[in-house]
């Protein structure tokens, strides 16, 4: 049981951030490692650690967002109105964008919930899904192959169509990484906006997905909280290390390479649980 926490640990690490679907590798090894875990309980302790290799990355965005938005509401209590701090204050505009974003992939998974979970029990389902993120990994060699996206600033209704991919992310095999920064680059968001992105609106989801999962925790037992948490430390490292490598891709402009994985290892799985 320890080796495999680690083992399903090291998946998610690795898996969470480069854009081959984290979630469908965890549903895919589970079976073939014969590991009965709580399911989505597992799934979210494992993308709390990853939370905490986001802020290693991000830092320093996060705090100067927290900070601007703290300055904003005092511009706010002096009589400057939401919509002029909106226009010109370029981390209080993420961080509403944030949250306008996180509104639909919320709406999303409490709609679809049930749905969602039974998924996560069909892992042939995650080869499908696998082939359809190579899908669209692929078309992103037509915008991200050169850097010509000068859009920086994203909208509203990016951060609705961005928030909205998240939220079908959950699909076992769909990468909520690939897709989102995909999304993004598709509506002419550069590469390093669209990774940044991409990231920072995943926060509040996990935040909140942790909320919910305290009571569930109590649930188990005293040796499965032991490897969840051995499982989740291997997968903060090793979740910090694919995070650095991937932002790397995306400023090349190659994460197309990756659907040239997604599809064998989807072919793979629908041949092997058919």
């Amino acid at each position: 049981m320890l080796l495999k926490s680690i083992i399903l640990g090291l998946i998610q690490g690795l898996t969470e951030f480069l854009p081959i679907s984290s979630s469908g590798h965890l549903v895919i090894f589970e079976s073939f490692l014969d590991m009965k875990t709580q399911g989505v309980v597992w799934e979210i302790a494992l993308h709390f650690s990853t939370l905490l290799a986001i802020f290693g990355v991000f830092y320093k965005d996060i705090f100067t967002i927290l900070k601007s938005v703290c300055l904003s509401c005092k511009k706010l209590f002096t009589g400057e109105d939401i919509i002029s701090i909106f226009k010109n204050d370029p981390h209080t505009r993420i961080f509403i964008l944030i949250i306008i974003g996180t509104i639909p992939t919320v709406i999303i998974a409490f709609s679809f919930r049930n749905t969602f979970e039974g998924l996560f029990n069909k892992p042939g389902i995650a080869g499908y899904m696998l082939i359809v993120t190579g899908t669209i990994l692929w078309f992103t060699k037509y915008n991200l192959r050169t850097n010509n996206n000068n859009k920086k600033n994203l909208g509203i209704f990016d951060a609705l169509i961005i928030g909205s991919v998240q939220g079908l992310a959950i699909t076992p095999g769909i990468s909520r990484s690939g897709t989102t920064i995909a999304t993004a680059t598709f509506r002419g968001v550069d590469r390093e906006a669209a990774a940044r992105f991409s990231f920072l609106l995943v926060i509040p989801v996990i935040l909140g997905a942790m909320a919910m999962m305290a009571k569930d925790t109590i649930t188990l037992k005293t040796d499965e909280i032991s490897f969840l948490i051995i499982g989740s430390v291997v997968a903060a490292i090793t979740g910090y290390i694919s995070l650095r490598v991937l932002i790397r891709i995306v400023n090349n402009g190659k994460l197309h390479l990756f659907s040239y994985y997604c599809w064998p290892v989807g072919l793979f799985v629908i041949l092997y649980f058919i």
